[in-house]
């Protein structure tokens, strides 16, 4: 039998996992242009190994950097390259909605 203490933190971690499971989960926020050829490219390039970045998580000039490593990565796990004309895509695409750098 386990000591008060130890019953009452599981009946709480009970309840909580309980009441999470109840909750409506948080809106997924939408990407930029979702319905045009450049998200579609960069979804199916950048989701096959993670959940595809959100453009303003880099500024533009931090971005071309991150794409050349995250080639080099698909190459590595033998994904194999993106092809350049989709590379030019995926690169307009998150450059053009990169987060903005202040002060400049």
């Amino acid at each position: 039998m386990l000591p008060n203490s130890m019953t009452a933190f599981s009946g709480l971690l009970l309840a909580s996992l309980l009441a999470s499971c109840t909750q409506e989960s948080p809106a997924v926020p939408a990407y930029p242009e979702m319905d045009g050829e450049r998200f579609r490219v960069f979804a199916e390039h950048c989701s096959s190994c993670h959940a595809p970045p959100k453009p303003t998580v880099h500024v533009a000039r931090e971005w071309p950097f991150v794409i050349a490593r995250m080639q080099q990565h698909r190459v590595q796990r033998g994904l194999g390259p993106i092809p350049a004309a989709d590379m030019e895509k995926i690169k307009d695409y998150l450059l053009e909605y990169a987060k903005a750098e202040h002060g400049r």
